[in-house]
């Protein structure tokens, strides 16, 4: 299985769906820090190289980041992200920065 199909299959079964602008950019990064492309700091790397290759700004890119979370821990099955995600969720937010979130998951498509 090709790595855009392993990051597809792990954004699913956490519950996040394709339709959002944050999948896509979430995808995105995923699959640039999984080729071994530096995205770190988020806002500044990151963040700049996705705006750039969608014609997006980076604080939208930031936002629909954020969004895409968000509403995986409002609709996505709890238990898989609990599990995926338990030591990694910020105790203020109750849920994973986006940095979190997308270093557990390039560690966990590489890792399998």
């Amino acid at each position: 299985m090709n790595t855009k199909s392993r990051i597809s299959g792990y954004l699913l079964s956490l519950g996040i769906k394709p339709s959002s602008k944050g999948y896509r950019y979430l995808s995105e990064l995923i699959a640039m820090k999984s080729q071994g492309t530096e995205i770190l700091p988020l806002k500044y790397v990151g963040y700049r190289l996705v705006s750039e290759k969608y014609g997006a700004s980076t604080d939208c890119v930031d936002k629909n980041i954020q969004n895409c979370i968000s509403k995986a821990w409002l609709d996505g099955d709890l238990d898989a992200l609990y599990r995926e995600f338990g030591n990694t969720i910020d105790c203020d937010k109750g849920k994973p920065t986006a940095k979190q979130f997308i270093m557990q998951a390039v560690e966990r498509i590489c890792n399998s």
